[in-house]
């Protein structure tokens, strides 16, 4: 099994067929269009959903038990979290957010277990409660 990372954005984004070097890409990966679209559903406002695909350590990793036993990969998925807060800040006119919801790829109808909201304009970066069943909306 993977965890999976959706993002939820009120507009269309291009996807490339080519491999890309960013540290950031949205994109499909492990999901197939049931699971985006039960993630639509249940958890989502926004129209548009695609998976983050992060190339360093991943988000999901910014949690508080990683903070505690394993805080160079706490550091790590800290530092593609901030990546993809600038990423996102460019990505999403002023006005506008995004969700972002992780789960275990399967479990897209279970309900959320942790929220958070950041704005990106002054991103305050916290560890998350829980890797998993999470939330976050950022808006600008």
């Amino acid at each position: 099994m993977s965890v999976s990372t959706y993002i939820g954005l009120n507009f269309e984004v291009a996807l490339s067929e080519e491999i890309i070097d960013d540290v950031i890409e949205i994109h499909y990966c492990f999901s197939d269009e049931e699971n985006r679209m039960t993630v639509k559903e249940k958890h989502f406002s926004t129209q548009f959903v695609y998976e983050i695909m992060d190339k360093s350590e991943p988000i999901w990793n910014m949690n508080e038990y990683n903070q505690q036993y394993s805080p160079h990969n706490f550091d790590k998925a800290q530092t593609t979290f901030i990546q993809l807060c600038e990423f996102l800040n460019e990505l999403i006119p002023e006005g506008d957010y995004c969700e972002i919801y992780i789960c275990w790829l399967g479990d897209e109808n279970d309900p959320i277990e942790y929220k958070m909201s950041i704005d990106l304009n002054n991103p305050i970066i916290k560890p998350f409660e829980y890797y998993e069943k999470c939330y976050i909306k950022l808006f600008k």
